[in-house]
C-alpha cells in the first residue's frame, strides 16, 4: 500500500512539474516566434506567399513543445534557420533545464556527420614572400588588428606590385577594421548602399533602455537620434542617422603598388567579411580567388540580443536591411569567386604559405599554371 502510494505521489507531482515546464516553454516558444514575426526586417518578404503554409508550420511546432516541453531549444533553433540568416540565432542562458535533449542532439549530430573537427584559421600573417608580393590572412575583423597589421607594414607593401590577401574563415566582425586595406586596394570610385532601419515599437524600447543604462558614454547621442527617427517612423523602414540609401566612396589616394591584389575568398565569409568583398571587388586591382560562394550573411545586419522573459535564451536578431535589399539580395546565396583554385583548402596554416597561396602569385604575376 505504501509503495503504491509512493508511486501515487512520485506520479502527481512529476505531471504538475511536466505541466509547469510545458506552460513555461509554451510562454517562451510564443514570445520568440511573435517577437520574430513583429521586428525581424525580412520576415514579411521571407514569408509572403507562404502564410497560410508558414501559420500550420509554427502551430505543429508549438503542439510539440506542449508535449515534449524538453525540445523547446531545438524547436525554435529550427523555427530560427528556416530564414536562412545566419544573424538570427538562439543561444541558451539557461542549460540546465535543457541538458538532457543537448547531450542528444549532440550525440545524433555527431553520428550524423562523424567526428571530424572542422578546422578555423585563427592566426594573423603579414610576410614578405619576396621582393614582389606581399602576404596577408586576415581571420576575423572583430578587432582593430587587421587595420594595425596593414598600419606596421604599410611600406612593405606598398613597395610591392603583388597584395594577396587571405581571409578564409573570417567571419565578420566591424566595418572599421578594413578601413586600412580597402585603402590599400583602391583604384576609382565606387558606390555603395547604406542601410534601413526597422522602426519597431520593440526596437525603439530597446534603444531608450540603451540609452538610459549609458547616459554618459561619447556614442549616446547616435542613439538618441536613432530613437527620435523611430519615433518619427513609427513601423516602417528609416535611413540609419548615419547613413545614405547610396552614397559614392572617393578616396584621395590610389596607390601605385600594389598594382594587382588576390583575395582568397571562402564559405564562412560572412557579414563584415562579405561587406568587405563588395567593397574590395569595385577596384580593377582585385581579383577573387576561392571554391565555393561566401555564406550570404550580409542583407540584414545590426544584430542586438534580447533576454526571453524567463531568461532561458538569448536571442539575436538583426535590427537594418540594407539599401540593396530586396532588389539585390545576397543572403542565402553568398558572393561568388571569379577564379577557383585547384588545390584543397588548408584553413590552420599558421603562418605558413600553402600551395594555394602560391597559386593565386602565379596568377597575379600572369604566369600559366600549368607551365610550372
Amino acid at each position: 500500500m505504501k509503495k503504491f502510494l509512493l508511486i501515487l505521489v512520485f506520479g502527481i507531482f512529476h505531471y504538475q512539474l511536466f505541466a509547469q515546464t510545458a506552460e513555461d516553454a509554451l510562454s517562451e516558444f510564443d514570445w520568440l516566434t511573435n517577437y520574430v514575426e513583429r521586428n525581424y526586417p525580412g520576415y514579411k518578404l521571407k514569408t509572403q506567399g507562404k502564410e497560410v503554409e508558414w501559420k500550420k508550420y509554427v502551430y505543429s511546432q508549438r503542439q510539440i513543445v506542449a508535449t515534449q516541453p524538453d525540445t523547446l531549444p531545438i524547436i525554435l533553433d529550427n523555427y530560427l534557420k528556416r530564414f536562412n540568416d545566419r544573424h538570427l540565432y538562439l543561444r541558451l542562458s539557461n542549460k540546465t533545464i535543457f541538458e538532457e535533449i543537448i547531450q542528444r542532439e549532440k550525440l545524433r549530430q555527431m553520428q550524423q556527420q562523424g567526428l571530424q573537427s572542422h578546422s578555423v584559421n585563427m592566426y594573423y600573417t603579414a610576410t614578405a614572400m619576396n621582393d614582389s608580393t606581399f602576404f596577408l590572412r586576415i581571420p576575423s575583423f572583430d578587432s582593430n588588428t587587421s587595420n594595425k597589421i596593414v598600419d606596421e607594414n604599410f611600406e612593405a607593401i606598398t613597395s610591392r606590385p603583388y597584395l594577396i590577401i587571405d581571409i578564409r574563415s573570417n567571419s565578420g566582425g566591424n566595418d572599421a577594421n578594413f578601413e586600412s586595406l580597402l585603402s590599400l586596394i583602391y583604384s576609382q570610385p565606387y558606390l555603395t548602399h547604406g542601410t534601413e532601419l526597422y522602426a519597431t515599437e520593440d526596437f525603439l524600447n530597446m534603444y531608450r533602455d540603451i540609452v538610459k543604462k549609458n547616459p554618459n558614454e561619447k556614442w549616446v547621442d547616435f542613439y538618441k537620434r536613432i530613437v527620435a527617427v523611430i519615433e518619427e517612423n513609427s513601423g516602417e523602414y528609416v535611413l540609419r542617422p548615419d547613413s545614405k540609401r547610396i552614397d559614392m566612396v572617393k578616396r584621395d589616394t590610389v596607390y601605385h603598388y600594389p598594382k594587382r591584389v588576390g583575395i582568397l575568398i571562402h564559405g564562412q565569409n560572412a557579414s563584415s567579411a562579405e561587406q568587405f568583398i563588395i567593397e574590395a571587388r569595385e577596384s580593377e586591382k582585385v581579383v577573387l580567388f576561392g571554391n565555393e560562394n561566401t555564406s550570404g550573411t550580409i542583407d540584414l545586419s545590426n544584430v542586438y540580443r534580447i533576454e526571453s522573459p524567463l531568461k532561458w535564451f538569448r536571442l539575436h536578431i538583426p535590427t537594418t536591411r540594407s539599401c540593396r535589399w530586396p532588389d539585390i539580395v545576397i543572403d542565402g546565396r553568398g558572393l561568388a569567386p571569379q577564379i577557383p583554385i585547384p588545390y584543397k583548402e588548408s584553413l590552420q596554416e599558421k603562418d605558413n604559405i600553402g600551395d594555394e597561396i602560391l597559386y593565386v602569385e602565379r596568377i597575379l604575376r600572369g604566369i600559366n599554371p600549368a607551365n610550372q
